[in-house]
């Protein structure tokens, strides 16, 4: 069964919308920077909005606690991709809904009296589910940083399982004072800024968003006379079972996945959304076993494009592999690969193609998306422009 995405949302650092986050991603010029405090909590410049100034924010979740900050950015994400998708919420009775996250509403952990309950990660698919009246089948996935690859990727097996004809993907993660503290006891954060493709890179920077995806079977949005943006031409999961944080060296479960997702494409995709944080082992075990991916199906590494949208973005966690996928789609839609952020000396140890200061035309019309995590858990999606 072919399954197509009908909409997309985002809430970014740039702004809210999918145009913000391809505007930002063209300019390439974003800084994110480590936490300029001692408990490693940035800055919240930007206010997110909520879907509907009618609506407010969202209400108390389960058990009457009041949803956090990536509830608010999920809600948000998935109204816009809602919209665009065509749907009302008498379609979303029987559609099913898909959430990534890391550590879903940290925030209400963090900021919690002794007498109160955080929402556990699950909650915040529940706050969606009930936002919007989801009345299908409905899944966390909480695999760390490859969450959102997952979330997806999950979404569309039920779809092909004929358990639903739609589903709404969706990832969201916040800035954490826990997050940040724990990455920087493992001496994972760069000092200085994130540069995933720059031979001095030392490690990731945090980051905060949402993004959705409407996913239907074919047949669902030509009976509904809704517009197909991509279609998903595969996917694949594995897991390294190595170490609780660090890839498998060799990177074989990864290419594994990679694998499954290419065997369904049409062939070698034009670029390759990677999951690159700027951590050069999981960078170096990410582009080594994607290209060699990309040569067994006669593809080419040297001239397909790799792109790392956390330079400019931020470690986004649970939300940035629906990032990728919504990022895949919009590339799609222009034919064109932005610039990778903050390259001053390119790493020479990748084997795909870099652009960097301006963007790079798309070489062939599908897109790859890479997804890893703490764990190793791994997800990859193949993306293809309709024909």
């Amino acid at each position: 069964m072919t399954v197509v995405v009908t909409g997309l949302g985002a809430v970014t650092c740039f702004g809210d919308g999918v145009d913000a986050l391809w505007d930002g991603l063209l300019r390439a010029d974003r800084l994110p920077v480590p936490a300029p405090d001692t408990c490693g909590l940035p800055e919240h410049p930007h206010l997110y909005a909520a879907p509907d100034p009618d609506d407010g924010p969202p209400g108390p979740g389960p058990g009457g606690v009041t949803p956090g900050r990536t509830s608010a950015m999920l809600v948000t994400a998935v109204a816009e991709a809602v919209a665009e998708a065509g749907l009302e919420r008498t379609d979303l009775f029987d559609a099913g809904l898909t959430v990534g996250t890391s550590l879903g509403d940290i925030d209400t952990a963090e900021a919690i009296g002794p007498e109160g309950r955080p929402l556990a990660v699950h909650e915040v698919t529940a706050v969606v589910a009930d936002r919007f009246g989801f009345g299908g089948s409905s899944h966390t996935l909480s695999t760390a940083c490859s969450a959102g690859t997952y979330a997806v990727s999950w979404a569309a097996e039920l779809i092909e399982s004929g358990q639903a004809d739609v589903v709404v993907a969706c990832g969201g993660d916040a800035f954490s004072r826990v997050a940040v503290g724990t990455l920087h006891r493992f001496g994972l954060l760069d000092p200085r800024h994130c540069r995933p493709f720059d031979a001095d890179r030392a490690g990731m920077v945090t980051g905060e968003g949402a993004a959705a995806m409407v996913l239907e079977s074919a047949e669902s949005a030509r009976r509904r006379g809704a517009t197909p943006l991509a279609v998903l031409a595969g996917h694949g999961w594995s897991c390294d079972a190595h170490h609780p944080m660090a890839p498998e060296p060799s990177g074989e479960q990864l290419r594994r996945a990679a694998d499954q997702a290419l065997a369904a494409a049409s062939g070698a995709p034009g670029a390759v959304v990677l999951h690159r944080s700027g951590v050069v082992l999981n960078d170096t075990v990410e582009s080594t076993a994607v290209g060699d991916a990309l040569t067994a199906v006669g593809g080419d590494a040297a001239v397909t494009a790799g792109y790392a949208p956390k330079a400019v973005m931020g470690h986004t966690a649970g939300a940035s592999g629906v990032f990728g996928c919504v990022i895949a789609a919009r590339i799609l839609r222009h034919g064109l690969v932005p610039p990778n952020g903050h390259v001053v000396t390119l790493d020479s140890t990748g084997p795909m193609e870099i652009p960097h200061g301006e963007p790079l035309p798309l070489s062939r019309p599908s897109v790859l998306v890479s997804g890893t995590g703490f764990g190793g858990n791994n997800a990859v999606l193949a993306w293809e422009a309709i024909r």
